[in-house]
């Protein structure tokens, strides 16, 4: 499983080429809603997935992601319909790489013995816990890479060149890059000098940079796939599902992701 995503990370570093990973909060508007959501994703050139388990306290996450977690929780969704979807998926054929993308309260309540089960078992791929700092994730780690799963390291404009060439050595399929400071959110502009970090970092670090936080539309996510080897949209992507009609989540969803692949070409 994880494997798939180390190769598939690997080949956009040695092609100069970058992916597109997009997120999808599980459980919004529906599940089948996020269902056909992440199947117009992966329909429409997305290299991989980030699923988002909706959470009471999501501390990385502006307004419009709180806004559609909630939305999902009171809607009765619960942490093991990420499971659900990864599997749904699967049964329908998908092969590219699925990320659940937590927090480590959920994790830690379910354990990380079960949750990295319950993943493997799924067909995921592995995880993003926005709140499980790199000092403490040795042990998670570990639970996680003995089923074959990632676990993905942050870093941050913020991170100093100590902790980032800690992240580097870390042997994960790529680094996500916070290319802002603050929270989730669509803005209007890149972030200054963004552009001039990554392709520093790219040529420094051995392993390839996915670029978060920030991203709105598909010429944004071109210039950063220049330099970068990924590039995720989240906000500015749920903001849209929040204005179509849930008939149409799937096909609107295939065809914003062709417009960002094409991009990244």
């Amino acid at each position: 499983m994880s494997q798939h995503l180390h190769q598939l990370m690997a080949d956009a570093r040695r092609n100069k080429k970058g992916l597109f990973l997009p997120y999808f909060c599980v459980g919004y508007p529906t599940f089948e809603a996020s269902l056909a959501a992440a199947e117009g994703a992966l329909k429409g050139g997305a290299a991989a997935l980030e699923l988002g388990v909706p959470f009471s306290d999501p501390i990385s996450d502006g307004p419009t992601l709180q806004k559609a977690t909630q939305y999902s929780l009171d809607h009765g969704t619960h942490f093991l319909d990420v499971f659900r979807l990864i599997k749904a998926l699967r049964l329908k054929g998908y092969q590219q790489p699925l990320l659940v993308m937590t927090y480590l309260n959920m994790i830690e309540q379910m354990t990380w013995e079960k949750f990295a089960y319950n993943l493997a078992v799924a067909g995921g791929d592995g995880a993003i816990v926005p709140d499980l700092p790199l000092e403490e994730s040795v042990g998670p780690k570990k639970v996680l890479n003995q089923k074959g799963l990632s676990l993905i390291p942050f870093i941050a404009p913020t991170s100093s060149p100590q902790r980032v060439k800690k992240a580097d050595a870390q042997g994960a399929p790529f680094l996500y890059y916070v290319s802002v400071t603050g929270v989730t959110g669509a803005r209007k502009s890149l972030a200054p000098g963004l552009l001039k970090t990554l392709a520093d970092l790219r040529k420094r670090l051995k392993t390839p940079i996915v670029v978060g936080f920030g991203i709105s539309n598909p010429k944004q996510a071109g210039q950063v796939g220049q330099v970068a080897d990924g590039v995720i949209i989240a906000s500015a992507l749920v903001k849209k599902i929040e204005t179509w009609k849930v008939s149409q989540i799937g096909k609107n969803v295939e065809s914003f992701c062709r417009q960002v692949v094409g991009k990244l070409k």
